[in-house]
């Protein structure tokens, strides 16, 4: 019970921060709206088995569409930073 009033209160905090933010940039828009802009913005998975038996698996984020990356801009969040490319081989 307590860790799902700790994460409440987290979130409450952390909408207000975002919306906070955004409002300091002159950007009115509400949670709701945002959420839905950025959830567009994706991380793209490949998985590509070898014939010697590894497997190469990379991820990387899409790109931002410009008001996507304008909202990370005001939020004063590096996309590239938050998700960076990574790639794993695996035997």
């Amino acid at each position: 019970m307590e860790g799902h009033i700790f994460i409440s209160i987290l979130a409450y905090h952390l909408l207000n921060w975002v919306h906070m933010r955004l409002q300091e940039s002159e950007d009115n828009r509400d949670w709701k709206s945002i959420r839905r802009l950025l959830s567009t913005h994706s991380l793209v998975s490949t998985r590509l088995p070898l014939e010697d038996g590894r497997v190469i698996r990379t991820r990387k984020p899409s790109v931002p569409d410009a008001e996507q990356a304008l909202v990370y801009k005001r939020l004063g969040i590096d996309w590239r930073l938050m998700c960076p490319a990574t790639k794993l081989e695996m035997k």
